[in-house]
């Protein structure tokens, strides 16, 4: 049969790649009910992240013989020219990871987690504030971005309490953000830099937290930014999924030698 390839990034799947794996997933049970013997597809995975080795189990666990090829060794320890230990990938395993934790009891991983721990958010001066652990059921999850002000607002360590006022004219720019495609457009065609000036946040807020968040989330400053991008990943990042964020970590071990 034909050698069929799929080339997996771990944020985004190619399109052309993710039809073809869905009809060959769709395909199998038709070939099984027909009584057809031709033998079974072969499929070459290229990337052996979480992405990868997931859509690597998918077709394995539906008949099809599967190659695996990635640039590195998942199960040989990795080290820096120096020979210190390093792990590339993920880490901390978040609250909202529904397929990690589903292949940790796939692979009846046992009890290898940390509880959830709370997150430190960190800015160019030093801790900036801490998030608390929705997912415990201590902290009460008021509709947001009620939620989050309450909850956060004594984690702020740096800070002032006019700084943080400052914010204000932003959630009434996101709450406006989806009125009609025309005002959307309106955003879309302002940088986040202009739509900060236009809000009246402060530039300490700013440069101290938005910044950062930004250069973590997208990867450009708020003069690169949509301002409407901006608002969409604050409200995803920041007020739409409060629980999503909370972390745990491996209690001992790496990833490679627990999951591999």
């Amino acid at each position: 049969s034909d050698l069929c390839f799929f080339r997996v990034s771990d944020k985004v799947v190619n399109d052309h790649a993710r039809q073809q794996m869905v009809l060959v997933l769709l395909l199998l049970p038709v070939a099984a009910v027909v009584g057809l013997s031709a033998p079974p597809p072969r499929v070459a995975v290229i990337g052996a992240g979480w992405g990868g080795l997931g859509a690597a189990k998918a077709l394995a666990e539906n008949g099809c013989r599967v190659t695996l090829v990635d640039g590195g060794n998942p199960l040989r320890p990795q080290t820096t020219p120096s020979g210190k230990p390093f792990e590339a990938g993920t880490r901390g395993f978040w609250y909202d990871y529904p397929n990690i934790n589903k292949l940790g009891e796939d692979l009846a991983l046992g009890d290898v987690y940390t509880p959830f721990t709370e997150s430190s958010f960190f800015g160019p001066y030093g801790l900036e504030c801490t998030a608390p652990v929705f997912s415990a059921g201590t902290t009460q999850q008021l509709p947001s971005p009620l939620g989050q002000v309450f909850a956060s607002f004594d984690r702020f360590k740096r800070l002032p309490f006019t700084d943080r006022l400052s914010i204000l004219g932003l959630f009434a720019a996101m709450a406006d953000l989806q009125r009609s495609p025309e005002v959307f457009e309106g955003y879309d065609r302002m940088t986040a830099h202009e739509l900060f000036l236009r809000c009246g946040v402060t530039k300490r807020l700013v440069d101290d937290f938005l910044k950062p968040t930004l250069l973590v989330g997208l990867f450009k400053p708020p003069e690169e930014l949509s301002a409407a991008v901006t608002m969409e990943l604050l409200y995803y990042y920041a007020l739409a999924h409060q629980s999503s964020f909370d972390v745990r970590w491996l209690k001992k071990g790496t990833v490679q030698s627990v999951f591999f």
